[in-house]
C-alpha cells in the first residue's frame, strides 16, 4: 500500500503539466509554504530525487522573492537620493509609471525609510516570473515638513535576459494621518 501511494504521489508530482483552476490555486506567502503544501510522500526518505527537487524549487522561489525585494529596495534608494539616472533603469523600457508620481515630486527629501513585506506571486509557476512587492514608506524632509507615510506595491517581472527584475507598475498612495 505504501509503495502504491509513493508511486502515485511521485507520478502526479512529476507528470502534471496542467493549468490549475482559480479554485485550486493557493498563494504561498513564503518558500516554506511551498514545501508544506506538497504531498508528504514526495518529501519522504523513500524518494530522495523528489525531495531534492522540492528543495531546489523552494530555494529558487526564495531567491526570486529576495531578488525582487532587493530590486525594489535599490529602486527606492535611488528615488530617496533623487538619482533619476539610477532609478529609471529599474522600470521596464526605463519609463516610470504614474502610480507613484507623488514620490517622484518630493523636494528636499532628507530620508526615505523603506519596509517591504513578503512578495506575492502573480503567476502559477513554481518559481514565479511575476511578483508583487508590498511596501510601506516614510519620508522625512530637510525643511521641516511633517513626515509623510506611503503604502502600496510594486509589480515586477523577470527581465527577458533572465537576470534580475524590472518594475512594470506601481501603486503608492499617501497614508492619511
Amino acid at each position: 500500500m505504501r509503495i502504491a501511494l509513493l508511486l502515485l504521489g511521485t507520478t502526479l508530482f512529476a507528470s502534471c503539466s496542467c493549468q490549475r483552476g482559480s479554485d485550486d490555486v493557493q498563494t504561498m506567502a513564503s518558500p516554506q509554504d511551498a514545501v508544506a503544501t506538497q504531498p508528504a510522500v514526495a518529501t519522504s526518505d523513500a524518494n530522495p530525487a523528489a525531495a531534492a527537487e522540492l528543495a531546489r524549487l523552494r530555494d529558487a522561489r526564495y531567491a526570486a522573492y529576495a531578488d525582487a525585494a532587493s530590486a525594489v529596495q535599490g529602486y527606492l534608494s535611488a528615488i530617496g537620493a533623487q538619482d533619476w539616472k539610477k532609478a529609471n533603469p529599474y522600470w521596464s523600457n526605463q519609463q516610470p509609471g504614474s502610480g507613484e508620481a507623488d514620490l517622484r515630486s518630493m523636494k528636499k527629501l532628507h530620508a526615505l525609510r523603506i519596509e517591504s513585506d513578503t512578495p506575492k506571486a502573480l503567476d502559477q509557476e513554481p518559481v514565479p516570473n511575476a511578483l508583487e512587492v508590498p511596501v510601506n514608506l516614510r519620508a522625512s524632509f530637510q525643511d521641516g515638513q511633517p513626515l509623510r507615510r506611503y503604502r502600496g506595491w510594486y509589480r515586477l517581472r523577470r527581465k527577458v535576459s533572465g537576470e534580475g527584475w524590472e518594475i512594470t507598475s506601481a501603486s503608492i498612495d499617501a497614508v492619511p494621518r
